[in-house]
């Protein structure tokens, strides 16, 4: 067993400790940890003091014997331990569900679990073994980590040899996870055809038994690592047609979303592997061996320090969900833009029609008030009147302003996906961004341009027939609950803005189960449904419901939400409440009506300063929360949004009317030119 060790603190002990790795030692484990107890900072989340040791470190390695005597330690670490597990399964998703991945996080987290010094994937952690080290160590920037790790390249023929293994290992698992049940439904002609992933599994034999044989005349050569490397862009494309396909068409569900993940991560790190292994064949420079190599080392360590992280867990999962219902929001969102004035036009009509019955909902909810019901019940009869007037909103084809954002962010962040940063592609994402600030325009004025001056004409029509809708009381109440400044409008704006994001995901969800399980075409089959509407009535109903079921489910929740949060707020004595741009204006309207244009000037104008604000609010919370998942779970950093900052800007000022109405400033350009 071995002895324990007293942490060195000190700067200065890291030269004392490369001093010592020096001399040639039967075990370089404890002075490998000695040296790492060195480089730690004191606090994990010290980046300064981290990076500071870490460059010194390195600048002590720059002296040639410090610098041979840690390469020879580490590869005498790597030669004496069992390399396989952390090539094969170091940063990759296990084969397990999310609860059993959970409760082993958990049980490990209570009971660490025993690390096997004969390991070296466990030797990583013996390396690295306080809590905050994954912390500190990823605020290193990658390239000084590089510096660290090139020290391992070129692998020695030991390291070579579990390479090779690792990639059989890794084949085999490519090759199950290829002809898994839940693949094969959404793509049915890999049950005919020949599968790639076992040619791939085929190829890969011969390649990594050869490659080890470099004397033989039989050895692999370079047309040899790009006919697997072509193999490996098939399996690729296997995966991305899978993607396709489930999303577009057949659904998709979580164990078919964790598979292809996780085939693609296995691919990903064979491919690696190969062009490593593929050094013994001289068929890549020894630059790039080098780059890949340390890269990877890099990343399976800081994996194997997160390998019982709860948050990673976590994050992981929802990345998988987002990704999940995101897809069908970002195809619905493609039809929320509107591209020309054809479809602004479209967008302002269907917007205004949604606004009459905004303002009739704003009335109703209004008299509802007035019943003086229980809390609860209250709370749920406004739910349902929010409810069934979206039902009504969406049975009718009309739309909310601000339930496009969550829809739009979704296409957005796909068309990002697809460019990944790439400028020669970025005219298409500045256009997709320039269309969607476009057709909420739309949908706002429709909105709020009907809301309002409706509901102003039926308070002063019942005021003409001497009948009171609201009292002067409630009347002022609706004005003086607008003001951004002496209420918390805005705050409740936010709310609002939360479960509108919360409703585009409920709909992709929903629309996503939907596809998955064949919801549609099943209705379309029971014996009791086409006994009373006949064989075309049942596919109409289930082709309906089918299409439907995320919208219809979607402005359902969406409705009670509003409706039940100011109930639970007033139950619990929390400042929850909602506030939504039309029904603001809508109020606003009855209340000019009921006080005859008298209102104070103050009051009116706070109230419509408020309206303004809290439709501002609405926007940007749900566009932004949608943003952000959609682009979380695509893997997409928001430094390539960012780099669009610039463009779009100029875009404005050059052509603000774009953002506003369907102008066509480039052929009015050549228009004028001729």
């Amino acid at each position: 067993m071995q002895q324990p060790f007293e942490p060195l603190t000190n700067v200065d002990a890291i030269s004392q400790t490369l001093e010592r790795l020096t001399a040639a030692v039967d075990d370089p484990l404890p002075l490998l940890v000695q040296l790492f107890d060195a480089v730690r900072p004191d606090r994990s989340r010290n980046s300064d003091q981290a990076l500071q040791r870490w460059r010194r470190m390195l600048q002590l390695l720059k002296i040639p014997r410090y610098h041979d005597g840690l390469r020879t330690a580490l590869l005498t670490l790597f030669a004496q331990r069992r390399q396989l597990s952390l090539y094969s399964e170091s940063g990759l998703l296990p084969n397990t569900g999310f609860f059993s991945e959970l409760h082993r996080k958990l049980v490990h987290r209570v009971l660490p679990e025993l690390a096997d010094p004969a390991e070296l994937r466990d030797c990583i952690r013996l390396l690295f073994h306080r809590p905050g080290d994954a912390i500190w160590l990823s605020t290193i920037p990658l390239e000084e980590q590089l510096a660290f790790w090139q020290l391992l390249t070129p692998p020695s023929p030991r390291m070579l040899e579990q390479l090779s293994e690792a990639c059989l290992v890794l084949s085999h698992r490519v090759c199950a996870m290829g002809l898994e049940p839940e693949l094969l439904r959404v793509l049915p002609a890999l049950k005919t055809g020949r599968s790639p992933f076992l040619a791939l599994h085929e190829e890969l034999a011969w390649f990594t038994a050869e490659a080890l044989r470099i004397e033989d005349e039989t050895s692999p050569n370079e047309e040899d690592k790009r006919h697997l490397l072509v193999l490996t862009d098939q399996c690729h494309d296997v995966v991305r047609r899978a993607h396709h396909q489930a999303t577009a068409v057949a659904g998709t569900s979580m164990s078919l979303t964790f598979l292809l993940t996780r085939l693609e991560q296995h691919l990903q790190r064979l491919e690696l592997l190969v062009e490593v292994l593929a050094i013994r064949v001289q068929t890549v420079p020894d630059s790039l061996v080098v780059e890949r190599w340390s890269a990877f080392l890099a990343d399976a360590v800081l994996g194997e320090l997160r390998r019982n992280s709860l948050r990673q867990h976590f994050a992981d999962l929802t990345g998988q969900v987002a990704l999940l219902v995101t897809e069908n929001a970002a195809r619905t969102g493609e039809h929320y833009s509107a591209s020309d004035r054809k479809e602004w036009l479209g967008m302002l009509r269907a917007a205004a029609g949604a606004g009459v019955i905004i303002a009739l909902l704003a009335l109703v909810k209004i008299k509802g008030a007035g019943l003086h019901l229980p809390i609860l019940s209250q709370g749920l009869l406004n739910g349902l009147i929010y409810g069934g007037g979206f039902l009504l909103v969406h049975l009718l084809h009309f739309t909310i302003a601000t339930k496009q954002p969550a829809m739009t962010a979704a296409a957005i962040a796909a068309t990002v996906s697809q460019t990944r940063g790439r400028l020669r592609d970025q005219e298409r994402l500045l256009e997709l961004m320039v269309s969607t600030a476009r057709s909420q325009f739309a949908a706002v004025l429709g909105n709020v341009g009907v809301a309002f001056p409706l509901a102003l004409l039926l308070g002063l029509v019942a005021g003409l027939l001497q009948y009171e809708p609201i009292s002067l009381e409630k009347a002022r109440s609706l004005a003086q609950e607008l003001n951004p400044f002496t209420t918390l409008s805005l705050f409740y704006a936010a709310i609002a803005g939360i479960w509108l994001f919360v409703t585009g995901l409920i709909s992709g969800y929903i629309d996503n189960l939907s596809a998955h399980s064949q919801i549609g075409p099943r209705i379309a089959r029971l014996p009791w449904l086409q006994q009373i509407t006949g064989a075309k009535g049942a596919a109409w109903v289930g082709s309906y419901i089918s299409s439907n079921a995320g919208g219809l489910t979607g402005n359902l929740f969406f409705g009670l939400m509003l409706g039940v949060t100011p109930a639970v707020g007033q139950m619990l004595g929390l400042p929850l409440d909602i506030r939504h741009i039309a029904f603001s204006a809508a109020n606003i309207g009855y209340a000019v009506a009921t006080f005859n244009f008298v209102l104070q000037p103050s009051v009116l104008l706070s109230a419509v300063a408020g309206v303004m604000l809290i439709g501002l609010i609405n926007l940007l919370v749900s566009f932004s929360l949608a943003l952000w998942v959609a682009m979380r779970s695509r893997g997409v950093a928001f430094s390539s949004v960012r780099s669009l900052f610039l463009p779009l800007r100029r875009r404005l000022f050059s052509h603000p009317l774009e953002f506003l109405l369907p102008v066509e400033p480039r052929q009015e350009s050549r228009t004028s030119s001729q």
